[in-house]
């Protein structure tokens, strides 16, 4: 815990009650991450399919068959991370039920002029319902400054740009962190869709991670949302460890 005094000596521009402070944390650049891992993919000869969609699946024994527009893959284990699908991999291949809830979170940036209004990461208190960690300000490795996501559930899993949200919108969250910023200051960056396992009447579900329940050769990665990303390779210790287990 750091007190008001100790926030403004280190984020001056923004506005804080006593705060919690993470030495450790760090900033992650998303892209050079999964380029990273594919490179080591790459290395120890593992096989990236692309472009290579799961069609149909099916039991054979105790392995599963996998099968895409191009072939057919047996398979002693197969590991279900197919995010916003993976309620519907898991049913192809006969494993437990659940429904993925999509739930779009939209971002700003700040312009360039404006990037060292922020230097680091800033969080607000997450949401009380476990809905999400609401607008925040992520410094990127490039120096810039997004803010956000917001939190809206909807019905398709591929829509990211129908009914985007105007820059306005955006100004009464980013102002709880950052008094100072204007309209000006702030254009339409991306937009993302969280895999969610609760609709939003639900209080938070936690990932599903474990082998599953009706078809042993299935192991489920399901309903990763945020820290996905930030603990991914952890996760896929836990869930090599799971594997190997048999």
């Amino acid at each position: 815990m750091v007190d008001a005094d100790f926030v403004r000596r280190r984020e001056p521009h923004t506005h804080s009650a006593p705060a919690l402070w993470s030495g450790s944390t760090g900033i992650v650049e998303t892209e050079a991450l999964v380029r990273a891992m594919r490179g080591v993919c790459e290395s120890r000869d593992v096989m990236v399919l692309v472009g290579s969609p799961m069609t149909a699946g099916a039991r054979d024994g105790d392995a599963l068959v996998v099968t895409t527009p191009a072939e057919s893959i047996r398979a002693q284990t197969v590991v279900n991370c197919a995010g916003l699908y993976a309620d519907e991999v898991s049913a192809m291949l006969g494993g437990q039920r659940f429904k993925i809830f999509p739930c779009r979170g939209e971002y700003v940036e700040l312009t360039q002029s404006k990037w060292t209004l922020v230097n680091g990461l800033i969080y607000p208190l997450p949401y009380a319902s476990g809905h999400g960690l609401g607008v925040h300000a992520t410094k990127t490795t490039w120096g810039s400054v997004l803010l956000g996501p917001t939190s809206h559930y909807q019905d398709r899993k591929d829509d990211y740009e129908g009914g985007r949200l105007a820059v306005e919108d955006f100004l009464e969250p980013v102002r709880m962190l950052l008094p100072s910023v204007q309209p000006e200051d702030l254009r339409l960056a991306g937009s993302g869709i969280r895999a969610k396992f609760h609709p939003p009447s639900e209080s938070f579900a936690d990932f599903l991670i474990g082998r599953d329940t009706e078809v042993p050769a299935l192991v489920q990665v399901s309903g990763i949302d945020s820290p996905g990303l930030t603990s991914c390779l952890a996760i896929g210790e836990h869930v090599g460890r799971i594997v190997n287990r048999g």
